[in-house]
């Protein structure tokens, strides 16, 4: 035998089952896509730590969008501090369209103290090709 309180408590969890229903099961909302050619950047191992009188590679992650195929040109961006060394002039990497290309450009840092600064530097790095141009940072940090 179900009691008038029963009765009352069921019939609300039913209506508030009802409010909080989403809407037809198996819909789902159209999800925005570009179809255009693009690419991203990242860099690996960022940041990186080293002693002076030592060195490090910085590599870059070129991750195609949408079949973006073509020649990316990298520049830095920003200066680096005096005494630190880049064997990184403007350079080129081909990507392919599919899977990750890696570039990469090495920073050296002289021993003693009054050529190369010990801090965090930001290391600014542009990608561009055509049209498209993208920005990222690697971060230097000299002890």
């Amino acid at each position: 035998m179900i009691t008038r309180k029963s009765i009352t408590t069921l019939m609300l969890f039913v209506f508030v089952l009802t409010l909080t229903l989403p809407g037809p099961l198996g819909y789902a909302a159209p999800v925005p896509t570009s179809s255009t050619p693009d690419f991203s950047l990242s860099f690996a191992f960022n940041p990186q730590t080293v002693k002076r009188g030592s060195g490090t590679l910085f590599q870059i992650e070129i991750q195609p969008l949408n079949g973006f195929t073509g020649t990316v040109h990298f520049t830095l961006t920003q200066n680096l501090p005096k005494g630190i060394v880049c064997a990184c002039g403007p350079f080129d990497a081909q990507v392919s369209g599919t899977g990750i290309t890696f570039a990469s450009f090495s920073l050296d840092v002289p021993k003693p103290v009054a050529t190369a600064p010990t801090g965090t530097f930001d290391i600014g790095v542009t990608g561009t090709s055509g049209t498209i141009s993208h920005s990222e940072t690697a971060i230097l940090i000299v002890r």
